[in-house]
């Protein structure tokens, strides 16, 4: 039986010690290293299943050893164990890719649960790995290839033999073969387009083409009314542009939507910003203090204290960023998130709450979600991470 081979990387020996107890016991191949440098090495010679790496270690830290990981072993699972747990180093290892992240200290089951979810994620990666080329480079039978189709067993060349090599490039694949149109068109130099006239002809026409002919006869005969209207606001909405600006805003004039019924859709919306963001919590405070923080950004925001409200604001309109509570009536933060996520999966979404765990920062990030602030915030905290999201 092929067993999964786990590396374990921790300055402490102890550590490395503790957990190749842990995991030899449930039939694992276990081996350790003392440092990022030495684990690198170990990598180059044996394949490993699943890296276990600490956190804080000297010289080399695990979360660049995630990410050497990531650049040059993607297979590989790992999961991140830390004495010094904390939801920002949680976020950043879930980002950069690990499949887990255990503070210490761990019992013997944590530990196995978490190996036992990072080697079957592992396995399932492989499967649909192996099923996608399976798909784009199916394995070709020389003798099969012969055959037009599964529901017209016939081989092309004695079908071939028999009729034409223009009447097998002809049929269609179904359990009637029809022969189809060789050619409908060709291409006309004189009149420079696709011409049926030519295939039933067998040549191009001589002098004018007539079809082009035809169609300037017929521009002539239509009559055009030429209306300069560039000052006017549209072919609906034929006001002055400067005359409605005078009476009005400069603002008034941007919102308005281009249709019969004149509409300020986003009126009073500072046309200077940069940004849009939506801040989704049921507590008016919370956006009011968000959208504080983030006009000073050139952020335009608008609130939603309504799950159903933000879903037909987000429909309405185009966001650059989302500010979602993870606690909201109706529907939680991470039922929202997942339909953002298949909605506008192009938006970053940041995670705020009060009730803040290593486990819901993981799970968050794991569905899609930018970044997880937990309340309250400092002013400069929101900021970064808003900078960040919208740079992304």
């Amino acid at each position: 039986m092929i067993t999964s081979k786990i590396l374990v990387v921790d300055d402490e020996e102890t550590i490395c010690r503790s957990v190749k107890k842990i995991l030899s016991r449930k039939g694992y191949t276990v081996d350790s290293a003392l440092n990022v440098e030495s684990a690198i090495k170990k990598m180059s010679i044996t394949n490993f299943d699943l890296v276990i790496t600490d956190l804080m270690m000297p010289k080399t830290n695990g979360m660049e050893l995630l990410q050497i990981v990531r650049d040059h072993y993607p297979e590989l699972e790992v999961i991140m164990i830390t004495g010094y747990a904390s939801i920002e180093s949680a976020v950043k290892a879930t980002k950069l890719g690990a499949s887990n992240y255990l503070p210490k200290p761990f019992t013997p089951d944590e530990l196995t649960e978490v190996t036992e979810k990072a080697l079957t994620n592992r396995k399932n990666k492989n499967r649909i790995e192996e099923r996608e080329n399976h798909q784009s480079h199916p394995q070709t039978d020389d003798k099969v290839s012969d055959i037009i189709d599964v529901d017209m067993p016939f081989s092309e060349a004695e079908v071939m033999a028999a009729t034409s090599k223009e009447y097998v490039e002809a049929l269609t694949h179904s359990d009637m073969p029809l022969a189809k149109k060789v050619a409908d068109k060709a291409y006309c130099h004189t009149g420079k387009r696709d011409c049926r006239k030519v295939v039933l002809d067998g040549s191009e026409c001589a002098g004018e083409c007539p079809i082009e002919k035809k169609e300037k006869a017929c521009a002539k005969s239509t009559p055009r009314i030429i209306t300069h209207t560039a000052e006017f606001i549209d072919a609906d909405l034929p006001f002055s542009i400067s005359e409605v600006e005078r009476y009005t805003s400069t603002d008034y004039i941007n919102c308005l939507d281009r249709s019969d019924m004149p509409r300020a859709a986003l009126y009073g919306r500072n046309t200077f910003s940069k940004h849009s963001v939506l801040v989704v919590d049921d507590e008016p405070i919370v956006c009011h203090s968000i959208r504080r923080i983030l006009s000073k950004q050139s952020c335009n925001v608008e609130e939603a204290f309504d799950v159903d409200y933000a879903l037909q604001k987000m429909k309405l309109n185009k966001y650059d960023l989302i500010i979602l509570d993870l606690k909201m009536p109706k529907q939680s933060g991470l039922e929202i998130l997942d339909s953002i996520k298949k909605n506008y999966p192009d938006v970053p979404v940041v995670m705020i709450t009060g009730f803040a765990s290593i486990e819901t920062a993981i799970e968050a990030t794991k569905a899609g979600a930018f970044n997880f602030v937990p309340k309250p915030f400092t002013p400069a905290e929101l900021s970064k991470v808003a900078e960040e999201a919208l740079a992304a």
